[in-house]
């Protein structure tokens, strides 16, 4: 086995959640700034790209600080919950473990946010969850300083682990670690010019790839 360590996005890589609640909770946002919601293909770009704070002040016109701190009001743990679930095929993950892959966490949402889609899921499975947020006082991907830190927890070299994303922020900062990047592709959004080691359509395939390959 090559490869000693699996760390995970989990927003668009473990769990979905519904167009709706993007859409609403931008809606209620920018309507305090009396503004109005943008097309959808602006929503999607804000909700899955790296972006966001270019988006936010470009775009919608607004301060990013104050415009965060409303649309902390709205995306709540318990609005999030009624559209956000796991993907079909988190149950690779188990086996994963039982292979003797040690499992991490590597997510940029707040703690909140982060607490109740590993809990979705199952702590349990995950030797090291790093919620790299900027109220932890980390940088947001693509900086790779959450990256690092959960394969220091896992007592990893970045030569031994796998970083599993869905994004460009996802690859990007798996890029800027020395990490090996797949990109799972969940087919939610076109992303351009990532340029990963690996793309993969399914956690299936990454479980196929890395007893065949790896």
């Amino acid at each position: 086995m090559k490869f000693k360590g699996l760390l995970f996005d989990i927003d668009g890589t473990l769990v979905t959640t519904r167009y709706e609640h993007r859409k609403i909770v931008l809606q209620k946002t920018l309507e305090e700034y009396g503004k109005e919601i943008p097309l959808k293909e602006i929503i999607n770009k804000f909700w899955f790209e790296g972006n966001r704070d270019e988006i936010v002040r470009e775009i919608f016109g607004i301060d990013k600080s104050d415009f965060w701190k409303t649309y902390a009001k709205y995306d709540t743990p318990g609005f999030r919950k009624i559209f956000t679930s796991p993907f079909y095929d988190i149950e690779v993950l188990p086996d994963l473990k039982r292979e003797g892959y040690k499992l991490g966490i590597v997510t940029s949402a707040p703690g909140e946010i982060a607490d109740l889609e590993v809990g979705m899921i199952g702590k349990s499975l995950f030797d090291s969850v790093v919620v790299a947020h900027v109220k932890n006082g980390f940088l947001p991907k693509p900086n790779p300083e959450g990256i690092i830190k959960c394969l220091n927890c896992l007592e990893l070299k970045n030569n031994e682990a796998i970083f599993v994303g869905n994004s460009d922020e996802d690859i990007g900062a798996a890029k800027n670690a020395n990490v090996f990047g797949i990109h799972l592709d969940r087919r939610e959004y076109k992303y351009k010019n990532l340029k990963p080691g690996r793309t993969v359509y399914s956690l299936y395939s990454l479980e196929r790839i890395l007893a065949t390959e790896f």
